[in-house]
């Protein structure tokens, strides 16, 4: 009896620590955020195409829930990144309009970005104890006060601007921190925003982190490996083209790779990843195409403004998932704040919402009842299936997407109570804005007005 009772006392500690270890919290997951730049509706295999390859992110969607209409905030770069990094319509504070804008001494370098009164998504993360880092595009100011490190990342590896070369020797603009880098150090920058990435989880893989993985491709210059463009070449009949695939291959090599290493450190089941392109394709700059969408890069189209949208978190989000309830990027900071268990209240003013609860079945409420977009010429509201879109040239459409995704009927005519109503709505909701702190100059007015005009758009489509 007496060993017997030692025995037992020997191991106690042992099984009060099991005990204990059985009481831990889980880790809160890991939140990851991958960007394209440009891409096309249509350009990825997830969404049926047979002629651009992306097998990792096809996986990457298969894995989780994919939203077949999923919006950005805007249809340019800096808008949209201002949307989704806030969780808040990013014309409620005056970033309306892209980057650098209009040359204007009433708008003085210092006010163009970010404004400073927001708080980002990397505020809100780091505050919560997360490593943050960004590692590729900013986009949201150029001054050092709107420089990422200022604004909630603890780590910055990449551009302040919106674009930049890709070759190695040709780069001038990227920093490390605010250090920057010599050129002739770099890769391939698709290859090095992808190692970049890897990198950081590594160094971070034993506490939770935030990281936006914001890369430039395919936007242009079109930059290509040689070797890729050459095995493109033969399945294209214009260079564009084949450029622009060879860099959706850079792209889908690299989104693979930073899933490996999250695998490799068995972080994966921890990790909430979301992709989405950051607007409609470019067309014709980079060879991107948006069917069966109308409209390009720049409009209130839903070829400006319907992107890709996966969110993937295994063992949490069940898989092979599509959901059809329009969403938007502005939910992306809500739901990883959820993820997070970060706390927010109706103070925090966010126009985003929750989706977990829909991607995990927990709800089956639409996450939005209305949705709207604006950049200074053109606007749309969508409510359900309804959509107005106001052109440049103050002209109002009406179109039903469940009948007519492509916004080739326009119905306005036959439901002139449900434009009034739906005008009424838009209209609202702009006066709750504060004028844009910096204006677009007429070129871009001009190159924008004649994407919502189809036939010329049609033009633009490469082979």
């Amino acid at each position: 009896m007496f060993r017997f009772s030692r025995l037992w006392i020997s191991f106690l500690p042992l099984l009060l620590l099991l005990d204990l270890g059985c009481q831990t919290p889980e880790r809160p997951p890991n939140l990851i955020i991958l960007f394209s730049d440009d891409a096309g509706y249509a350009d990825f295999g997830f969404h049926g195409s047979e002629l651009i390859r992306t097998p990792n992110l096809d996986l990457l969607a298969q894995s989780g829930a994919r939203f077949s209409n999923g919006y950005v905030t805007a249809s340019v770069c800096s808008p949209s990144r201002a949307g989704m990094m806030t969780g808040r319509y990013q014309q409620r504070f005056g970033h309306e309009l892209n980057l650098p804008g209009k040359v204007d001494p009433l708008v003085p370098d210092s006010m163009r970005g970010l404004p400073l009164s927001e708080r980002t998504m990397a505020d809100w993360l780091s505050d919560a104890g997360y490593a943050t880092g960004l590692i590729g595009k900013w986009h949201l100011g150029l001054e050092d006060h709107f420089h990422p490190t200022q604004r909630g990342f603890n780590e910055f590896f990449g551009m302040r601007k919106g674009s930049g070369p890709y070759f190695t020797g040709l780069n001038a603009t990227i920093e490390r921190g605010m250090s920057p880098v010599h050129p002739d150090s770099l890769d391939y920058l698709t290859d090095e925003f992808g190692s970049q990435a890897v990198d950081f989880i590594d160094r971070h893989a034993d506490r939770p982190f935030f990281l936006f993985v914001s890369f430039t491709t395919p936007h242009a210059p079109m930059h290509v490996p040689d070797a890729l463009l050459t095995e493109e070449q033969e399945r294209f009949e214009t260079d564009v083209r084949a450029r622009y695939a060879a860099m959706m291959t850079t792209l889908d090599q690299n989104v693979g790779h930073i899933v490996s290493a999250l695998e490799r450190r068995n972080l994966r089941e921890n990790t909430l990843v979301f992709f989405a392109n950051d607007n409609g394709g470019a067309m014709p700059f980079n060879g991107s195409l948006n069917a069966p969408l109308r409209g390009a890069k720049g409009t209130a189209l839903e070829g400006g403004n319907r992107v890709p949208f996966v969110m993937s978190w295994p063992g949490h989000i069940p898989g092979e998932q599509v959901l059809h309830d329009p969403v938007i990027t502005l939910d992306v900071l809500p739901t990883f704040l959820s993820a997070a268990g970060v706390s927010f209240d109706d103070s925090a003013a966010l126009d985003g919402v929750d989706l977990l609860p829909l991607m995990t079945g927990s709800s089956t409420s639409a996450p939005h009842d209305t949705l709207y977009w604006k950049m200074q010429w053109g606007a749309a509201v969508r409510a359900g299936d309804w959509k107005l879109v106001r052109t440049p040239s103050e002209e109002h459409w009406l179109f039903n997407l469940a009948e007519d995704l492509s916004e080739s009927n326009d119905v306005s005519e036959a439901h002139p109570d449900l434009v009034a109503t739906l005008r009424r709505s838009l209209e609202a909701w702009e006066s709750t804005h504060a004028a844009p702190i910096w204006l677009i100059n007429d070129a871009w007015h001009a190159r924008t007005l004649e994407r919502y005009d189809q036939a010329v758009v049609d033009g633009f489509v490469r082979n």
